[in-house]
């Protein structure tokens, strides 16, 4: 009796185990035909202002996408106060975009330089105001006011259908333009026991060393609060953010510590923008940045195609394509639209993307 009780046992961790070998390898096999994410930065002058006209332009460059298996486009200047198209550009390029499977990312720049002159009329105390008092075209991020303006928007944006939100200029201005206002420098004080102003600015003073710090703190500040936004939502909504390619340069220059984003799972990818001709500082970057995010957090590499700090080749273009897999990175980001044009398109397509035909086949 007790042989057959252990003979059948025996048996029933056999079938286990194999039903749980082949568990494990269907799931191995779902992960690895998970799609390489491949996305461009698009810019809404690639269009007509006029409707019409610009669907039969978006149609026709989302079907070139579609043939390539770009599958994710981040979009600038989607809403209406932004582009003041008179109609509605994000819900259009929803429709033209989902109908082809490809994810559309409205872009938010808190960052960015903004019209100064409108701005001194509007929101003056929302502004940077340097060391000498002088106000910058730029929004201080230290500011709560300000973070509450970029959640708003970004509230209005998530009662569409969209598939993610993306951070572009989440930082300070370069370099280290941080806010010396009176508020921002009581509110620091408060903590701190002094203001900016009356300590040395070096890094020989712990106290600046300090406000260094705390300003990467008002920026990830935002973050979390923007991720706090996606999650009351209650949409499955990913957050990804583009990010200077030296974490420890960022940090201490801009207010920008996408290490800390990547290991608290504050955004769900990166996208370090590498925008470089030199393929052996790309490889090296593209190793930092993965060994930095870990599992916590995707790293799609951003390619320079025309930028203020390159102009790629259609060759080049391929080896930092290949180098990114290589790397073990999950896709790719290309920057941007504007010179995103058929050489680059057609490099890709006949030596490392199958298209979309072939890959169903």
């Amino acid at each position: 009796m007790k042989k057959t009780i252990l003979f059948v046992s025996y048996c029933v961790l056999i079938i286990f185990i194999i039903i749980t070998v082949i568990f494990a390898e269907s799931c191995q096999t779902k992960i690895e035909k998970k799609p390489e994410i491949r996305a461009v930065w698009l810019h809404q002058s690639l269009f007509s202002r006029e409707e019409i006209r610009a669907e039969a332009q978006i149609d026709s460059l989302f079907d070139i996408y579609k043939a390539i298996g770009i599958n994710n486009l981040f979009c600038y200047n989607t809403l209406k106060d932004e582009n003041n198209l008179g109609w509605d550009y994000l819900q259009m390029l929803l429709k033209k975009g989902h109908e082809r499977g490809i994810m559309i990312h409205p872009i938010f720049y808190p960052g960015y330089d903004r019209n100064l002159e409108l701005e001194l009329t509007k929101n003056p105390s929302w502004l940077i105001r340097d060391i000498e008092g002088k106000y910058c075209p730029n929004y201080n991020l230290a500011n709560q006011e300000v973070r509450k303006y970029w959640i708003n928007r970004i509230a209005a944006t998530l009662k569409y259908d969209i598939d993610g939100i993306h951070l572009d200029y989440i930082r300070f201005p370069i370099t280290q333009k941080y806010s010396y206002d009176s508020l921002t420098c009581s509110t620091f004080k408060k903590e701190f026991n002094y203001s900016p102003l009356e300590v040395s600015h070096d890094c020989g003073s712990m106290i600046w060393c300090e406000w260094i710090k705390w300003n990467a703190k008002q920026v990830t500040t935002l973050v979390a609060e923007i991720r706090q936004a996606i999650k009351v939502s209650g949409k499955s909504v990913v957050l990804g953010a583009d990010v200077f390619p030296d974490l420890e340069t960022s940090k201490v220059l801009i207010g920008q510590d996408w290490e800390y984003w990547a290991e608290t799972g504050l955004v769900d990818f990166i996208c370090p923008m590498l925008y470089t001709n030199n393929l052996d500082l790309f490889k090296e970057y593209v190793q930092k940045a993965i060994k930095i995010a870990g599992n916590k957090c995707n790293v799609y590499p951003g390619i320079g195609i025309y930028t203020s700090h390159n102009k790629i080749t259609k060759d080049l273009i391929a080896k930092e394509v290949i180098i990114s897999r290589e790397q073990g990175a999950k896709g790719m980001a290309f920057f941007s639209g504007n010179s995103f044009g058929k050489e680059m398109r057609d490099t890709l397509k006949v030596n490392l993307f199958k298209s979309v035909a072939d890959s169903e086949h």
